[in-house]
């Protein structure tokens, strides 16, 4: 009797042991992150996010704290590997501000479920195999990024430059991985990310309505104001908006007012006003 005692005893300690493990790793980012906001912010990363990556400056004051204080968290967390190119502090601001914009909104670091960026100089080749009955096809694919549900995140260097560099295109590949992420939060990629209970409803009936609007435009050989990607599946509709409504938030206001709003609402942040 003593020795199952003993033995439930044993297990019980290490039950515990692990939840608060656990917890202190939960909490940890937000420990840091709070932290963070009382720092200065190293003039180091200032004058690379003021170079090459010009949404920070529309920031209002209390979001570029918000933004920096992520910043330096998404950094000391993180792994960063460089696939045939050199890491260095500038791609790790840049990666980080396209990560932490998506989260300043409610004042916290997300992406605890993020554990390596992989880093690539440029475009990477995909090759696939398709099968239709009897004929299996090679087909070539051109990824600038790719963001995997086990918590990584593949990006092209030079796109995620281009994309920051021009912050008006609507097409910026990090916001774009990095909301697939956020998308990715509860385990799916569905284009719903977790959220206030309050909010689904509305957020699915505005994502399914703009997704058929979209997609009967295509139909029609009209443009929307979404790129035809978005078509792709309800995850790069999210994503694809994410785009717009960062770099393109006063044309998405006025041609997509919905879905502006239900953006907003999510985010917590209006960066048309900005």
């Amino acid at each position: 009797m003593e020795y199952y005692l003993l033995l439930l005893t044993l297990f019980i300690f290490i039950l515990l042991a692990k939840i608060l493990y656990w917890l202190w790793e939960f909490a940890k980012t937000d420990l840091r992150y709070q932290l963070y906001k009382l720092r200065p912010f190293p003039k180091k990363y200032q004058e690379i996010l003021l170079r090459y990556f010009p949404l920070y400056q529309k920031l209002p004051d209390t979001l570029k704290k918000r933004l920096q204080a992520c910043i330096q968290v998404f950094i000391k967390e993180k792994e960063f590997i460089g696939v045939k190119i050199q890491i260095d502090e500038t791609k790790k601001a840049l990666i980080a501000a396209n990560a932490c914009l998506l989260s300043i909104g409610h004042d916290r670091c997300e992406y605890k479920h993020v554990y390596s960026i992989y880093l690539y100089p440029e475009a990477v080749v995909k090759k696939q195999q398709r099968q239709q009955g009897w004929i299996v096809s090679q087909e070539r694919e051109i990824l600038l990024g790719e963001a995997w549900q086990g918590g990584e995140v593949v990006l092209s260097w030079r796109d995620l430059l281009a994309g920051d560099m021009n912050p008006t295109d609507g097409k910026n590949v990090g916001l774009h991985e990095f909301a697939h992420q956020l998308d990715m939060e509860d385990g799916e990629a569905d284009g719903t990310p977790p959220m206030p209970f309050r909010y689904y409803k509305r957020w699915v009936n505005v994502m399914n309505k703009e997704f058929k609007k979209l997609r009967d435009l295509y139909k029609k050989h009209k443009k929307g104001f979404l790129d035809y990607y978005a078509l792709t599946n309800p995850a790069e509709f999210f994503a694809v908006a994410t785009e717009a409504f960062f770099e393109k938030p006063k044309q998405l206001k006025a041609k997509e007012p919905e879905l502006y709003e239900a953006l907003k609402t999510y985010y917590n942040l209006d960066p048309a006003s900005w």
